[in-house]
């Protein structure tokens, strides 16, 4: 195992990629070298040339991240043209991602020395061991992992309102505690999923990549499956209807315009109550309604109106249909496509009162 070295922690972008570049220059076999094209800091280079003894050579995209969660490696694996070769480097790399990341056949690098460069042509395999845990993780720092009701209120309300916003703003927005909130957001800057002003506001979300980070880390809520005696066409009419009770928040694809549902899925704060109302009947197999119980209470907040029907926010449909057991990824596909070409039809601006 590597010493490393209790330096602070790189935060810039070409930091990062010298630390880690550094590593593998340590560890390449005699003769190899290494160079990259030099673009203005504190960007990362773009290009990372390895040079075999006999002067052949490999190119690798770089990509440098704050930080990296397994989630984020499929995505990063899909960035890259089948031809080219990837390496990703960051401040620390745990060891689920790099299994991820050596299972997707990317190299990479970070700063307390683990490292791992693979090509067939030239013919390299390099590998190196740094830190098992991340040596700048100090007590009470977020696990990096967006899970729990505190994760869905801020990533909700980033996604919902568009415009620069203060985190005391956010607090406000997404109703959650003050200490809750600074950590979700730190730890959507260190994933790069937003931009904020040291001590300041912030300025940009990449809201599509905030939504599938989300969907994939959070634990899916329980479910349980029901027959509608009367059909899906009764339910809908009887739903349009409600006034209030039940509560209830349709998900899924009937809170699209993708097709018809054969499944309606539905939230509801009172599933018992919600059964009773609607005169479902409890089904083990062949389930027309499928009702989840919701981890938090943002699912029935700035909901979205479709027919009569009460449905989930554009962004918490997505989120349903990219992950969990409301997963439908055409679906998804489709609705991500929908939510970017008319952010204006979904998305609030953040109004300030004087």
């Amino acid at each position: 195992m590597a010493d490393v070295a209790p330096n602070p922690r790189p935060e810039r972008s070409i930091d990062i990629y010298r630390r880690s570049a550094a590593w593998l220059e340590e560890n390449l076999p005699p003769g190899w070298s290494m160079s990259s094209d030099r673009p203005r800091s504190p960007a990362a280079p773009n290009r990372l040339l390895i040079t075999a003894p006999d002067g052949e050579s490999v190119s690798y995209a770089i990509i440098a991240r704050k930080g990296v969660l397994s989630g984020d490696v499929a995505r990063i694996a899909s960035e890259l043209s089948d031809s080219d070769r990837g390496f990703v480097c960051a401040h620390y790399l745990s060891d689920p991602v790099r299994r991820q990341l050596d299972g997707h056949g990317i190299s990479y690098g970070d700063a307390t020395g683990n490292v791992s460069l693979l090509a067939t042509r030239p013919t390299i395999w390099v590998r190196n061991r740094g830190a098992d845990a991340d040596p700048w993780r100090g007590p009470g720092r977020p696990s990096g992992v967006l899970t729990g009701e505190p994760s869905e209120r801020v990533v909700r309300a980033l996604a919902d309102y568009v415009g620069e916003m203060s985190v005391p703003e956010l607090i406000k927005l997404s109703g959650t505690s003050t200490g809750a909130a600074y950590r979700v957001v730190e730890v959507l800057y260190e994933r790069e999923l937003l931009t904020r002003l040291p001590r300041g506001p912030i300025t940009d979300v990449r809201w599509p990549h905030m939504l599938r980070a989300w969907a994939a880390d959070r634990k899916p809520c329980p479910t349980r499956g029901f027959a509608a005696p009367g059909g899906l066409d009764d339910l809908l009419a009887r739903l349009a209807a409600t006034d209030g009770d039940p509560g209830y928040a349709v998900t899924g694809i009937g809170a699209t315009d993708y097709a018809t549902p054969a499944v309606l899925e539905v939230y509801a704060d009172d599933v018992d109550a919600f059964a009773a109302a609607m005169d479902l009947r409890p089904i083990d197999g062949g389930a027309d309604v499928m009702v989840a119980t919701p981890w938090s209470a943002v699912v029935f907040e700035r909901m979205q109106y479709r027919n009569g029907l009460r449905c989930v926010a554009p962004a918490h449909a997505y989120a349903d249909l990219a992950a969990g057991p409301f997963r439908h990824p055409d679906a998804a596909e489709y609705l991500l496509t929908t939510l970017t070409t008319d952010e204006p039809a979904w998305r609030r601006p953040v109004r300030r009162t004087r």
